[in-house]
């Protein structure tokens, strides 16, 4: 490898990892004052205009990084089309598609991994993240047919979670529950929960069942942040709040339960 494409491939992880770090030092609970964040910006630009001269594919993909960071989907965007034209390789769709989903447009980056499949051999990197993103906004059928479609590919890691989707998508036609109706519900609960931009946390979903034989879909966001209880109780209060103000069915408040703790 030459050496100026060992600095490039070396400047560009540093600004993966700054550009990460910034995205959530700019989220609700930051504690930087605004000339520390626009002190962050600065330097991280110089970064991205040196990069730019050693390769222009890269210099894009990171500038991707930074609008994700201060929240612009639109030139981020500008800036994958640009990527695009340097780097056509699965690490650029699926780094855009993650930024999509973290800024609150899940369905823009599904589309982005169903185009890439349309367009391109299957790679299992490209499956695990479109089913990761199709359970993310209760797309339970999308990810049965996804894991179904790839299931003879030899990474067994594709069939891992299917028994587990199967069991969802039936929960769903056992009480009537539309996957529209799960979509809607699932797309604001992803979506408030990546706006609070909390970095460190586990996830988990499952059917529960109470001593009356009551059932739900519970998920749960586990913490590992540096929070107070208060600001985990306003995080719990708002979704509440936006849910209550959404046109989400009534089966979906009943078999739909989400907590933040």
């Amino acid at each position: 490898m030459a050496q100026p494409e060992l600095a490039a491939n070396a400047l560009m992880d540093d600004l993966m990892i700054e550009c990460h770090r910034f995205y959530y030092q700019l989220g609700p609970f930051s504690t930087l004052s605004e000339f520390e964040k626009a002190r962050i910006e600065r330097d991280i630009r110089v970064k991205i205009d040196d990069l730019g001269k050693l390769s222009k594919g890269y210099g894009h993909a990171a500038m991707v990084y930074l609008q994700a960071a201060l929240g612009d989907e639109k030139e981020m965007s500008k800036e994958q089309s640009k990527v695009l034209e340097y780097l056509d390789e699965q690490a650029a769709y699926t780094n855009y598609a993650g930024r999509l989903n973290m800024l609150g447009y899940p369905k823009k980056a599904t589309h982005t991994l169903e185009r890439y499949l349309e367009l391109r051999a299957p790679s299992t990197k490209i499956i695990l993240t479109l089913s990761f993103l199709y359970r993310s906004i209760g797309l339970f059928s999308e990810d049965v047919k996804l894991m179904k479609t790839y299931s003879k590919l030899t990474d067994p890691k594709i069939n891992d979670h299917l028994p587990e989707a199967i069991a969802f998508q039936q929960y769903l036609n056992e009480h009537d529950i539309t996957q529209d109706e799960s979509e809607f519900y699932f797309t604001i609960v992803n979506n408030y929960f990546f706006s609070q931009r909390v970095k460190e946390y586990t996830f988990s979903r499952s059917i529960m069942e109470d001593d009356e034989n009551e059932t739900w879909i519970s998920t749960e966001y586990h913490i590992q942040d540096d929070l107070s209880s208060d600001q985990i109780h306003s995080m719990n209060m708002g979704l509440l709040k936006l849910l209550a103000k959404s046109d989400i069915s009534d089966k979906a408040f009943d078999h739909f339960v989400t907590s933040i703790y």
